[in-house]
């Protein structure tokens, strides 16, 4: 317990102190993150760039390990490998966006690397049972899916101030708390590290936040807690570490299960950003921040002793966590979703099904624009293919339908542009939605002709 608060306070202090140079370090504009999009609330430009002092907490916390301990050097290497890569391409995004395809791709080739320098799941068995299945050729696909999946459940919660980060620091005490459980101190010493940092930067990023985690520092937590509930693991054999991870990470797994659900019924991509997210739905029934990040943070705390109990019952209360992540999902779908009958899931759906077309004709509109901005001599040229293409989509002229949407999007922090639609043809969310579709090609437009 001595080496493991060490390490916390090594974090803690190389957090705190470098947090402030980043923030000072992104004040001359590099890494910030503009109130470009309807969904982001802030007012001025925050800094991104968060996971740089975690990086660096963790990286001299493996460096000490290293020299206590020189011969895990080996077991460690794939782990500094990965998280230097996944840290890497989430703050290349940060600082200039790639794109959600070529984001997966390096996230699938860092995965790939790391599996093939010996992090990988061998076997999988069931929390105290005796024997255990060999995954033999699933052995790659799985661990590829492991290492690429928490990352993304991170990033993907991480639209909240001190959320993400909140989250990560329960699920690495529980991680380390797992690492002294099975005598495995550099284990519980790495992870205890991450903690002091994510509790170091949560100084800095708690509401009103100063400073973000960005891509960067998500793909940082998800991959230090995936990686570590591998190598927490017995030779290979994933079983109670994984359960422990799965249940801990409850309230993100669930809450990117609702959006990848929500969005492919609505014709979006997956990766298509929304504010539907479960501290979206709690910030609009009127409940503050702090009070939205307190009860998430109490849920996750329940839920990562739920996961540890599974180890310290040999796995006899593991049906007992899986209960209480099916009950948060029914909670979820009656007060987030509004569905209190199974008439109102035949209605939303149908609804959903039915403006699924017209958000992929939209998404494919905006794609053509995109071209038609390369294309075009003139900024005269262009709006007038994007004004005929508004209207196909079905937005009108401020006046002509007796009812109407004002619709505003934001875009590189200026003044919001201003859409008009009918109102009997959809609702306000709808038409938002719609109208965001075409957000990124109308800024890149008007960069491109500014005058």
């Amino acid at each position: 317990m001595i080496y493991t608060l060490l390490f916390f306070l090594l974090g803690f202090v190389v957090a705190v102190f470098c947090t402030p140079w980043v923030i000072r370090l992104s004040q001359r504009g590099i890494g910030l993150d503009y109130g470009n999009e309807s969904r982001k609330k802030q007012e001025i430009p925050v800094p991104r760039l968060g996971g740089m002092p975690l990086m660096l907490a963790i990286s001299i916390g493996l460096l000490v390990i290293f020299a206590v301990r020189p011969r895990n050097v080996t077991n460690w290497f794939p782990i500094l490998v990965g998280s230097l890569l996944m840290y890497g391409l989430g703050l290349w995004d940060d600082l200039r966006p790639l794109g959600a395809r070529k984001k997966l791709v390096g996230q699938i080739a860092t995965a790939l690397l790391v599996y093939s320098m010996g992090l990988n799941i061998e076997k999988f068995s069931y929390p105290g049972s005796a024997g255990s299945i060999d995954l033999g050729s699933w052995s790659l696909p799985v661990t590829v899916f492991w290492l690429i999946a928490v990352p993304n459940i991170v990033n993907l919660i991480d639209g909240f101030d001190g959320l993400a980060g909140g989250l990560g620091l329960c699920m690495s005490v529980t991680l380390g708390i797992v690492g002294l459980h099975n005598d495995q101190l550099p284990v519980a010493c790495y992870a205890f590290t991450l903690a002091g940092a994510l509790l170091g930067f949560l100084v800095f990023n708690f509401p009103p936040a100063k400073i973000y985690l960005g891509d960067g520092g998500a793909y940082l937590i998800g991959f230090t807690i995936a990686a570590l509930s591998l190598i927490s693991s017995n030779k290979g054999s994933v079983a109670k570490v994984l359960f422990v991870t799965l249940i801990a990470l409850g309230v993100p797994i669930l809450d990117t299960s609702f959006a990848l659900v929500r969005r492919g019924l609505r014709g979006y991509p997956i990766f298509h950003a929304d504010d539907e997210h479960f501290h979206h739905r709690l910030e609009k029934l009127g409940f503050s921040k702090r009070r939205i990040l307190f009860g998430l943070y109490g849920i996750c705390l329940v839920l990562c002793l739920f996961g540890l109990s599974v180890i310290w019952s040999q796995g006899g209360t593991l049906p007992i966590g899986i209960g209480v992540l099916f009950l948060l999902a029914l909670l979820a779908l009656r007060y987030f979703h509004y569905l209190r009958s199974w008439e109102d899931v035949r209605r939303k759906l149908l609804r959903v099904v039915g403006r699924r077309q017209l958000v992929q004709y939209a998404l494919l509109q905006a794609q053509v624009l995109e071209i038609e901005a390369e294309r075009c001599k003139s900024a005269q040229e262009f709006w007038a293919i994007f004004e005929h293409t508004m209207r196909r989509v079905g937005f009108v002229e401020k006046g002509e339908s007796d009812a109407e949407y004002a619709i505003h999007v934001k875009y590189n922090g200026t003044t919001p542009w201003t859409l008009h639609a009918p109102q009997h043809k959809g609702t306000e969310v709808e038409w938002q939605r719609i109208a965001e579709c075409f957000r990124s090609v109308y800024a890149t437009a008007k960069q491109k002709w500014r005058a």
